[in-house]
């Protein structure tokens, strides 16, 4: 999975920008953003993230905007997105996974945790794209041979 995947990182925090940067980078190409607006104009200039890790609080676009505008879109609704956010509230979190977000990660953060649940996050979207690729209508059952 070395440098396979691409991961798009929103954070207005510089500090948490690198630790991300450092504890992924071997595995993941990052491109990290300040705010959501810079983000939303690299991913309209015809990027594709394969995950997205935003924070909440940022300015001029705020996690839970970013969240509404990909989830919108017919391009980018797929990307899994993870929330990475200082915000302990359970309505936020509830908030946020109905709005779109997949997972919510609670700062401070240990890295390895954000590692495992996107190598999940992409491994259970390969799975799907496999499986409607391989899926053949006619049996019953993905599962019989």
């Amino acid at each position: 999975m070395e440098n396979s995947y691409h991961v798009l990182h929103i954070d207005d925090d510089v500090f948490i920008r690198r630790i991300i940067e450092q504890a992924l980078g071997a595995q993941f190409k990052i491109t990290s953003f300040a705010n959501g607006m810079e983000a939303m104009m690299w991913l309209e200039s015809g990027n594709v993230p394969d995950i997205i890790l935003t924070d909440l609080r940022m300015p001029m676009l705020d996690g839970t905007e970013m969240i509404d505008l990909i989830r919108s879109s017919s391009l980018y609704r797929h990307v899994p997105i993870i929330v990475l956010s200082s915000a302990d509230d359970s309505a936020l979190k509830v908030k946020c996974i109905d709005q779109g977000a997949d997972d919510f990660i609670i700062k401070p953060f240990n890295p390895l945790e954000i590692e495992a649940k996107i190598k999940a996050l992409l491994r259970r979207a390969n799975d799907r794209r496999t499986f409607r690729t391989d899926f053949d209508a006619a049996r019953l059952s993905p599962f019989r041979q």
